[in-house]
């Protein structure tokens, strides 16, 4: 039984050493930057849910997106403002580096890991896309995903298409 425990701590720590992999440098002077806002108004970072790592190209190398949204700041809530916030995604290499892939403002993310690769949603203004501007705010309804090296689009319709920047 010993053993049996020895070795299930022993599994859970090298478990919990690779998903404390340390962050690419570029990735890291990102979120330095972000949480840099807060700490000049003397508030305290909460970064937990900063960072999302995930296969976004397919390519078996961690990507990495950087939710800007999903930074608290304690004692400055508001230091990040009520709007849209930014969103960096970086495209691991599998030797510890990545490179800056997309950066852009977005009102909300959401990762999608179902189905063949996984897609990184994005809700975002129809002038993002070149549609016109809404008659007000809750008319928009416009989302991107960033999947296998592109951005592509859904709208109000349900199609889907590629967005060339």
């Amino acid at each position: 039984m010993r053993t049996c425990a020895v070795l299930l701590l022993s599994l859970a720590s090298q478990i919990a050493c690779a998903a404390a992999a340390p962050l690419p440098k570029p990735v890291k002077v990102a979120l330095d930057a972000v949480t840099a806002i807060c700490t000049e108004v003397e508030g305290k970072p909460n970064t937990v849910d900063a960072i999302k790592r995930v296969d976004l190209n397919a390519d078996s190398h961690e990507d990495y997106v950087l939710d800007v949204g999903s930074v608290n700041c304690d004692g400055a809530a508001s230091v990040y403002g009520d709007r849209e916030k930014g969103v960096l995604v970086f495209v691991g290499d599998g030797k510890g580096g990545a490179a800056e892939a997309f950066h852009e403002p977005s009102f909300g993310i959401r990762l999608d890991d179902s189905g063949a690769g996984s897609k990184l949603w994005l809700t975002v203004m129809g002038a993002m896309c070149g549609k016109q501007p809404a008659a007000d705010f809750a008319s928009e309804n416009t989302k991107f995903f960033f999947q296998n090296n592109a951005i592509h689009l859904r709208d109000e319709t349900n199609s889907l298409s590629n967005f060339d920047e």
